[in-house]
């Protein structure tokens, strides 16, 4: 049995966690948070880091910050997890969404100009799968237009853009730690941020207003946001070796790639050297024929998002047609860390046989 993705942390971040739990600790975010956040903010070269629960409360907390009037409009991608769309509900906002490029599979700048008028407010950009996308297209729409850019890199861990990392193009970028990222806490989130007034506020956000823990003088309104130490020191140990789990997921890719690049049913989004993939996904009409026997053969797949406008709770958006096509045509291929080059080829040809 193959899984679509599992979550690798290993050996020595299992023995560390272990330590750490025989010994006197205080559990709750502590040290090993503030180390978390301060390897992650040299990771990704930003000045600040700020850990949360999940990558869902991340961006929700940013634009509660902002301070922004109810009905503000947030734009998202039309191909991307539902929570970057539901997080401007979160807020007191409105999601408008927009149509993806047929080049990268992220959002199209061409669309986002027609969907821009006086209440846009944030513009959240994911970079799907990894792909920088038309990023620097969309960044200076954000600055002429005078919108806040948030990004959703949730997928890109080990991506750059002009050899920045990705999350320091806008105000702030929102990180993920769930099960399948290549960073995982079982569950776990950060907002990277070059902004010291933006900073100062998710800190005392995620702390019940409070500049202190142990203090009850609440200085602005705020919540329960912290995450555990047990959590962070998974992130550390895995920061540890980020640029060999960055060339794994490549390699991975590439494998793939070069297995199935001749099929002539299937497409491929290709992935730069300056990109890192969360998975490997391919595009193909036969998308449900190809799930089905795989999983007959134990190699388990996923579909890729549906379309945000499909959902019942977004069908009022029309006139997609990019995420439409591609969205119902995905798959993420099997494409866990500990996957094997012969693994990978056995997959493969099992899709070149059937499709």
């Amino acid at each position: 049995m193959i899984y679509q993705i599992k979550p690798v942390i290993g050996s020595r971040a299992r023995s560390e966690l272990i330590k750490y739990i025989k010994g006197d600790n205080w559990i709750t975010e502590y040290k090993k948070t503030e180390e978390f956040e301060k390897k992650f903010a040299k990771f990704t070269n930003s000045k600040y880091c700020i850990a949360f629960p999940n990558g869902t409360l991340t961006m929700s907390s940013v634009l509660d910050c902002l301070n922004l009037k109810k009905n503000s409009e947030v734009l998202v991608s039309n191909y991307t997890m539902v929570a970057t769309a539901n997080v401007a509900k979160l807020a007191n906002l409105k999601t408008v969404l927009v149509d993806i490029s047929s080049n990268d599979l992220c959002m199209c700048p061409k669309d986002l100009k027609k969907k821009i008028n006086k209440k846009s407010k944030v513009v959240i950009y994911t970079e799907m799968n990894g792909r920088v996308g038309q990023l620097e297209e969309i960044r200076k729409i954000c600055k002429k237009k005078k919108l806040i850019l948030i990004e959703d890199s949730a997928h890109a861990i080990g991506t750059y853009c002009k050899k920045r990392h990705v999350g320091n193009h806008g105000l702030a970028g929102s990180f993920s730690f769930s099960m399948p990222k290549l960073i995982t806490m079982g569950q776990g989130g950060a907002i990277i941020t070059n902004n010291q007034a933006l900073e100062k506020k998710l800190r005392m956000y995620k702390n019940f207003g409070r500049k202190k823990s142990g203090e009850d003088i609440h200085y602005s309104i705020g919540y329960n946001y912290k995450i555990t130490d047990i959590q962070s020191l998974l992130g550390v140990e895995q920061l540890r070796n980020i640029k060999k789990r960055i060339y794994t997921k490549k390699k991975i890719f590439r494998r793939y790639y070069l297995n199935l690049k001749k099929n002539k049913k299937i497409k491929f989004f290709d992935i730069k050297k300056n990109e890192t993939p969360w998975s490997v996904d391919i595009y193909l009409k036969e998308v449900k024929k190809l799930k089905k026997i795989l999983e007959k053969k134990k190699f388990y797949t996923r579909y890729v998002y549906p379309p945000l406008n499909s959902q019942k709770i977004y069908k009022k958006y029309k006139n997609m047609p990019n995420s439409s096509y591609y969205c119902k045509r995905g798959l993420w291929l099997p494409s866990s860390l500990d996957l094997s080059m012969k693994s990978i080829d056995q997959i493969c040809r099992v899709i070149n046989q059937h499709i």
